[in-house]
């Protein structure tokens, strides 16, 4: 049996670029699509127009849609909101950003609670939002897992774990987050919850060595963490600084990403500062 979103979802233009010449395969797994105007004209190659043009001829469950009439003392009120806080966020003069805006004000005047998107921008922004928190984020990870679920064949299964893997930059592996979804009963989207997961799972490792060692007088925190970050070297699996660079509020540009450590993702300096951290922090566990 397909596994189908079932929920309507907006869909921002990086996804839409990303899979062009597979936007119909890509939207079969939804029920409802929904793609703002101005995501229309920030899709600058008019072959992906087209071919969404003709995707909308074909299945009526495929939609453009366009800003929302906003009525009612109230509803302008919670629009002036909403507006500020977007713009603290995203710069409306730049073209690029403008989508974004659009699709989110759409969202939550219209009761829209997915949007995909691949732009750390709009996840943090989701995250941390006061008026947009309700809105959960599909990401190209979301979508590979989605494509996994329902293969029938061993080459569609594959094709889902190498999407997975190249949009995760292999910082983590797709059996790890597989685990994390069929823990949480597969529910999509989950990506970015786990993601976040991750960073807390730091932040309680450092808190918690530091509470230990600081007790012992073996350092301070800032020391601790130190020590934490140079043990994280050549494992693609848990390399903090990759997990820093999520966090990294100058570090917008999914594709193009630094780290705390100024190292840009698997260059020559990212791979000599990775090393087995699994293994150096159980080799520093102090006995009782």
């Amino acid at each position: 049996m397909m596994k189908r979103i079932k929920s309507p979802v907006l869909f921002d233009a990086n996804i839409l670029m990303n899979f062009k010449g597979q936007l119909e395969f890509l939207f079969s797994l939804f029920d409802n699509v929904l793609i703002h105007k101005q995501v229309m004209e920030e899709v600058l190659e008019e072959t992906i127009k087209n071919e969404i043009d003709l995707i909308i001829k074909e299945n009526e469950a495929v939609k453009i849609v366009e800003d929302s009439i906003i009525r009612g003392n109230v509803e302008k009120r919670l629009f002036e909101e909403c507006d500020k806080e977007l713009k603290d966020t995203f710069n409306i003069k730049d073209s690029k950003d403008l989508g974004e805006y659009k699709t989110l004000l759409y969202a939550k005047f219209n009761g829209i609670k997915l949007l995909s998107s691949q732009d750390t921008t709009v996840w943090r922004f989701i995250t941390e939002s006061t008026y947009f928190n309700d809105v959960d984020c599909i990401t190209i990870q979301d979508l590979a897992y989605l494509i996994y679920l329902n293969a029938d064949k061993k080459k569609d299964r594959r094709l889902g774990k190498s999407l997975y893997n190249y949009f995760g930059r292999k910082e983590h592996s797709f059996d790890s987050f597989k685990r994390y979804m069929e823990r949480n009963n597969n529910e999509i989207p989950k990506y970015i919850e786990f993601e976040n997961a991750r960073i807390e799972n730091y932040n309680q490792l450092v808190e918690g060595y530091a509470e230990f060692y600081s007790k012992e007088g073996f350092g301070s925190k800032e020391e601790i963490e130190r020590e934490i970050v140079n043990a994280a070297r050549n494992n693609l699996d848990t390399c903090i600084n990759c997990l820093y660079s999520r966090i990294d509020e100058r570090n917008v540009d999914y594709n193009n990403r630094i780290c705390s450590l100024k190292c840009n993702l698997s260059d020559d300096k990212c791979l000599e500062v990775r090393e087995d951290f699994s293994e150096n922090i159980r080799k520093r566990t102090v006995e009782y």
